[in-house]
């Protein structure tokens, strides 16, 4: 049975202590270093990188959240779940902004944050079910628009997006450019650029594509 190493991140000693006792009697967890600091983290992490930290929010020197931000960005194989006493949905959506693969509350039952671990630690992502309507919420008043999800996606400049845009017209690239300031040389880079990502070989194909996809309109 391949073992889950982790690093504890809270500054309540005596909850730390009791959480890696928890930890320590399941088979296929270990707990190999505590911490009582988002910073104090980041030192440890120099030294020996675990599979997975159990962060808290709210702690001294750096808080949970930008912990949470640096150690994924550093260490983009280390995992973070967050356990904390927070029960909002502005914590819960930092967290995940930050990079968290999962957040409990800190009144999940023993057995299900050792399964939350595993799940995390195997590459899922997991949200304490009290706080699942509160996402759902949160998802719905931030909307949803699906072109400025392919865009992302497909990773379009603001500069190609207008130029994709303007491809649906009669215009020339030498036209194109003259509208927007740019050289036609430029506009025929930014071209090229926008086949490559939407993978078409024309402008027709070009323009098709986006507007399947719902870029040729604008919001």
């Amino acid at each position: 049975m391949s073992q889950i190493e982790v690093i504890l991140a809270d500054d309540h000693v005596l909850f730390r202590q009791g959480l890696a006792r928890l930890l320590d009697l399941e088979p296929d967890i270990v707990v190999m270093a505590q911490a009582s600091t988002g910073r104090e983290v980041l030192e440890r992490l120099k030294v020996q990188l675990p599979d997975l930290v159990i962060m808290d929010i709210t702690m001294p020197d750096m808080d949970g959240v930008e912990a949470t931000a640096q150690v994924t960005a550093l260490y983009p194989q280390v995992k973070v779940l967050v356990l904390s006493a927070h029960e909002d949905r502005d914590a819960l959506f930092a967290a995940i902004d930050a990079g968290a693969a999962g957040y409990l509350i800190k009144d999940t039952e023993p057995e299900e944050l050792a399964r939350a671990i595993r799940v995390v630690a195997a590459g899922g992502s997991i949200v304490s079910p009290s706080m699942t309507t509160q996402l759902l919420q949160g998802v719905r008043e931030m909307g949803y628009d699906p072109a400025e999800t392919e865009r992302r996606r497909l990773s379009l400049s603001d500069r190609e997006l207008e130029i994709l845009r303007q491809l649906s017209t009669p215009k020339s690239p030498a036209q194109i450019g003259r509208e927007l300031f740019i050289s036609t040389k430029t506009v025929q880079n930014h071209i090229s650029n926008i086949y490559r990502k939407l993978d078409v070989n024309s402008r027709t194909e070009a323009v098709i594509r986006a507007m399947d996809l719902g870029l040729t309109t604008r919001s």
